[in-house]
């Protein structure tokens, strides 16, 4: 076999590589912890998970929400503590697109320089040296100090670069509810289920913590000076003391990166989220911003159970109209329109009536399928005529939380026109129940559920939302740091 010594760009990639790969499992378990649970189907129940966190025990005689099932996932996560989603997905979104450039130029650098034959086999003899090498380790026969590199090492790497990292690529592609409402056909690569997607995304990361921590072992554990030598200057011919003096000061940088990074995060949550969110959402925007939802499920995939996400609200003037069955409820559209406009609910129903069956993706991590039938925003964006100053369009809401704030949401008005876009007054062929949004709620299929506003009262047509709210888009956006995107 080759050389073990490596090329200076190999080592600084390394580097770079580990640091991504631990911000990524942090602010994963961050994720993962919001709904910590693991299905392979999309029919999410409370019970027919294959792999559960935490200890919390939904009741099963009164209303609880998805909200009430997040857990805390300690400090190893990034930024750690209970409903910071938001944080953990703008460092995990941030750090993906360093590390996915990082891997792009390293296996740029392998096929220009033709050194693709370290990683890719060439001779069928690399199988029996890597099974000869594994039973050396298993039988703790190690190779000398300076050995040469084998073909345990070769497979390993390789199946690390194209198929783990792949892999989790794919899979984590596979979330965005944008990706697959456009190209539904993208999840026939996890058997058509989303839940199989993210499933297939945690042992991919648990996947990726065993290889570092046997990489590691391996590494420098086994063959401690050599090792040391060749991770810091990617060879054996230089001095130990300033080989280790190096990797000590990468090994404390990447300590106190990951330290100052809950820290800092935990404690000024809006300064970091505008700094993660300007890097990463262009990209976002990008590529998923402009797909249009093409799915189409059948009755036979509507989910049997379909979590509720927010208690429904307790204002006196909502109840007030709840009583009445909503007969004297008003749904009023202003704003940067030619025409305003205020219907009743059996305004709306006397309009033109879309049925659809779609998927929701909640961007806790569960899913449910349910057919929705309402009013296409279309035609609201008809008969309002926006002006040519209007860019977005704001949902106002009866909810609100602990604060006495009300819920809003705010999405482009290109995404009016969406043909899933649509304002819901039934759910599964019947009213639409008061906990799922009673008496209107926005469908926008193609984004994570905080964007559809339930409980709607009325609709802006805006040229900014700058002065809406604290000017980031949406209630959740504003108070949990969620990014306004929601596309992945």
């Amino acid at each position: 076999m080759e050389s073990l010594e490596l090329p200076g760009i190999i080592v600084i990639l390394h580097l770079v590589n580990i640091f991504c790969l631990v911000v990524l499992i942090r602010s994963g378990i961050q994720i993962l912890f919001d709904h910590p649970k693991l299905y392979w189907t999309d029919h999410t129940t409370d019970d027919n998970h294959w792999l559960r966190f935490g200890k919390k025990v939904m009741p099963k005689d009164k209303l609880w929400t998805s909200l009430d099932e997040a857990e805390d996932p300690g400090k190893f996560a990034l930024p750690g503590g209970e409903h910071n989603l938001g944080a953990g997905r703008s460092w995990h979104f941030s750090t993906a697109i360093v590390w996915v450039v990082t891997g792009l130029i390293y296996i740029g650098y392998l096929l220009f320089s033709g050194k693709w034959t370290r990683l890719i086999p060439t001779d069928f003899s690399v199988f029996e040296s890597a099974i000869n090498t594994m039973i050396s380790y298993l039988t703790l026969n190690f190779p000398a100090e300076g050995a040469t590199y084998n073909g345990l090492q070769q497979l390993t790497y390789a199946g690390v670069v194209f198929v783990l990292a792949p892999v989790a690529i794919l899979s984590g592609l596979a979330l965005s509810p944008a990706l697959v409402a456009r190209f539904p056909g993208f999840l026939k690569l996890f058997g058509n289920r989303r839940q199989a997607a993210r499933s297939i995304h945690f042992i991919s990361m648990v996947l990726f913590s065993l290889f570092i921590v046997i990489h590691v072992t391996m590494a420098i554990g086994i063959h401690f000076y050599d090792g040391i030598k060749r991770v810091t200057f990617g060879h054996t011919d230089v001095d130990f003391a300033s080989a280790l003096t190096i990797f000590l000061m990468g090994l404390i940088l990447l300590v106190v990166f990951n330290i100052w990074a809950s820290f800092i995060t935990l404690r000024h949550q809006v300064g970091v989220r505008r700094v993660l969110t300007a890097f990463y959402t262009p990209v976002v925007r990008l590529i998923f911003g402009r797909m249009k939802s093409t799915q189409k499920y059948t009755k036979k995939d509507i989910s049997p159970f379909f979590r509720v996400n927010g208690y429904p609200p307790t204002g006196e003037e909502y109840l007030k109209l709840k009583k009445n069955n909503f007969k004297d409820w008003k749904l009023r559209v202003y704003g940067e329109v030619e025409t305003e406009l205020e219907m009743s609910l059996q305004d709306i129903k006397d309009l033109r009536k879309q049925e659809q069956i779609t998927k929701h993706n909640c961007i806790q991590g569960w899913t449910g399928v349910a057919e929705w039938g309402g009013l296409p925003m279309s035609d609201i964006v008809k008969m309002c005529k926006p002006s040519k100053k209007a860019k977005y369009v704001m949902f106002y809401s009866y909810d609100v939380d602990h604060t006495g704030e009300a819920y809003y949401s705010g999405l482009r008005l290109s995404d009016m026109y969406d043909k899933h876009t649509i304002l819901a007054y039934e759910m599964n062929g019947k009213d639409l129940p008061i906990e799922y949004g009673a008496p209107l709620r926005l469908r926008c299929e193609k984004k994570y559920g905080y964007k559809m506003a339930k409980y709607i009262h009325s609709i802006e047509f805006v040229e900014s939302f700058e002065h809406i709210g604290k000017g980031r888009g949406g209630h959740r956006e504003d108070n949990v740091y969620f990014d306004w995107e929601a596309s992945i």
